[in-house]
């Protein structure tokens, strides 16, 4: 049996819906119910709890602060991981985190499968929502406020990071990640998921040393992953999203996946926690 480390974020900080909190304990409670007779994948669960301290803000870099302090020791034993939120917020630890944990020089390339471009800044949110922001932190092009709840002093190249999906957004963070110059495919443009997912991690073999995915839940068409903060209408089936993941698992540079925005109150006969229960089985299994 293959132990995977995981790493549950209990909390919403930077979401408005505070049930997505919930969702890692619940796909913990499920596995653990299963695996002992259906999985040959062990996840070696670990749950992280938010901190009381000053202030909210203060509150969500503490979080990702001890998030982002496990996926650098994983990255560092090279190690798979699966981290489970929560909030896409929990991606300024997840990704902060592999970025200190490679040696200096190396270079993280980053696959972002999400309806949303997570771009925004507190200069341009029309919500306050930190869920909304983690990218434009993660490529080094935070304002100031933001810029201080990334726990790393590096940054993503714009040219290692390649959205897949996208389907809603605003002229602001689609104008910050164009004038960078990272890669987007959006929902409307996409004929052959599978292939697609498959070109964008060979293309960042070529110049990347280590390679995850962050899967928002809402990439997915909502029919089959009901249970999301944030649905939005189209999407990726979630037959192609587990054959492309079946295609690329093996790839040896994928150093980890992260699933978020899990909300357990929008579920339907719990078709996404089941959905995620095969996700993970198909990509570490």
């Amino acid at each position: 049996m293959r132990v995977l480390e995981t790493l549950g974020v209990a909390a919403c900080l930077g979401g408005p819906i505070p049930a997505c909190g919930n969702g890692a304990e619940i796909l913990r409670k499920e596995w653990a119910h299963t695996e002992s007779f259906e999985s040959l994948l062990q996840l070696h669960w670990q749950i992280l709890q938010p901190e009381m301290v000053d202030s909210s803000e203060a509150e969500l870099y503490q979080l990702n602060n001890n998030i982002s302090r496990f996926t650098e020791y994983w990255i560092q034993q090279q190690k798979p991981f699966l981290v489970i939120g929560g909030d896409h917020s929990c991606a300024l630890g997840t990704w902060a985190g592999a970025l200190n944990g490679l040696e200096q020089g190396k270079q993280l390339g980053l696959i972002w499968l999400d309806a949303h471009m997570d771009a925004h800044t507190f200069e341009t949110t029309p919500s306050g929502n930190i869920h909304g922001m983690p990218l434009s932190a993660l490529l080094g092009k935070a304002d100031g406020k933001l810029s201080h709840l990334l726990p790393t002093m590096k940054a993503i190249a714009p040219e290692n990071l390649i959205l897949l999906g996208t389907r809603s957004y605003e002229p602001e963070e689609y104008a910050l990640l164009k004038q960078a110059g990272v890669s987007i495919v959006f929902a409307g443009e996409i004929n052959d998921f599978p292939q697609l997912l498959l070109d964008a991690v060979e293309t960042l073999n070529y110049s990347c040393d280590a390679i995850g995915i962050s899967i928002d839940l809402d990439f997915l068409r909502p029919e089959d992953a009901p249970g999301v903060e944030t649905p939005v209408s189209g999407g990726v089936s979630a037959q192609a999203l587990l054959h492309a993941l079946a295609l690329i698992k093996e790839q040896p540079k994928i150093c980890g996946l992260e699933l978020s925005e899990f909300n357990p109150e929008n579920d339907v006969n719990h078709r996404t926690l089941h959905l995620m229960k095969r996700i993970i089985e198909t990509f570490y299994g």
